[in-house]
């Protein structure tokens, strides 16, 4: 219980001393170490110890930390290193709803208000009669993760939709032409993912009718992984798409003349062109770990 207690503490630390003191220590280098806190507070959250302290030991390299905020981190990887030695794995940490919301991880319930509360907002002491329909539909909603977003710091994919994998695969659908159709989901280190574009439907675009969609793939640092055109089948399809790590991946759905641009690391740090086709699809993940079995293996 005492072990379980300082990973909480530490959590709270590593989202709040941290977002605080690193991310104004190198306003050059602000966003990158952003992301090594998201990398680290999610690596904690999925009990996956190796990531978590691989992004400690980073955090504590960054130039010009401070030297208390340096020093806690040296604990806290310590810390993680003795619950790595022992196989521990922690339940129910502090603030780790708001990361694993809507990927599928048991413990959310997919409602974004109690409905007390939704009353009291609207000012309302009697609920409202809902269509049975509609109450069926929306909980398939949520409970798909669609609609909720995924919390990033990497600006060009900060639209993704979180897809919710609790049982190693999830699917979605969604319409695209000039812009662009952005999704997230957790895998875990070794996972070979298949990812399949189906172009259901096509409509007139800015220049073209056809099938043609592009699909990239990126990892949780916005660094270009793969990427997939449709072909004649109407399909665009990577297969056993080997995951370097566990943590949040990016899936971007667009039409031909909209891609990434990426900085010389492959990191994408914008977005060119626009979309000249206009399509309805399907977007389907498989061959991913549960997300609730995700860092629970010793």
């Amino acid at each position: 219980m005492k072990m379980a207690m300082d990973v909480r503490s530490w959590l709270r630390l590593s989202t709040i001393a941290l977002g605080l003191t690193l991310a104004a220590a190198l306003p050059v280098r602000g966003q990158s170490t952003v992301i090594l806190q998201e990398s680290l507070r999610l690596a904690v959250c999925l009990n996956d110890w190796d990531s978590a302290i691989a992004r400690a030991r980073q955090l504590e390299q960054v130039p010009d930390i401070a030297i208390k905020t340096r020093a806690e981190l040296v604990l806290l990887r310590r810390q993680m290193q003795l619950l790595r030695q022992d196989q521990t794995t922690v339940d129910n940490i502090s603030g780790c709803e708001s990361v694993l919301a809507g990927f599928g991880i048991p413990g959310y319930t997919g409602r974004p208000l109690a409905i007390e509360r939704a009353l009291a907002n609207a000012g309302l002491s009697e609920p409202l009669i809902v269509p049975d329909i509609v109450l069926r539909r929306d909980e398939a909603l949520w409970q798909a993760g669609l609609g909720v977003t995924a919390d990033t710091s990497l600006v060009p994919l900060s639209a993704a939709q979180r897809i919710s994998t609790r049982t190693g695969s999830g699917v979605s659908t969604g319409s695209v032409s000039r812009r662009i159709d952005i999704y997230a989901f957790l895998g875990a280190e070794g996972d070979r993912t298949n990812l399949t574009l189906d172009v259901i439907e096509q409509r007139p675009g800015l220049l073209y009718t056809d099938d043609r969609a592009l699909l990239f793939v990126f990892d949780a640092a916005g660094r270009l992984l793969s990427e997939a055109r449709t072909t004649p089948a109407g399909q665009s399809q990577l297969e056993a798409l080997a995951l370097p790590a566990a943590g949040v991946y990016y899936v971007a759905v667009t039409t031909p003349e909209h891609r990434p641009v990426l900085d010389d690391n492959g990191v994408i740090t914008g977005w060119q062109g626009i979309g000249v086709s206009a399509i309805d699809y399907t977007l389907t993940v498989t061959g991913l770990t549960p997300a609730p079995q995700l860092g629970t293996q010793p």
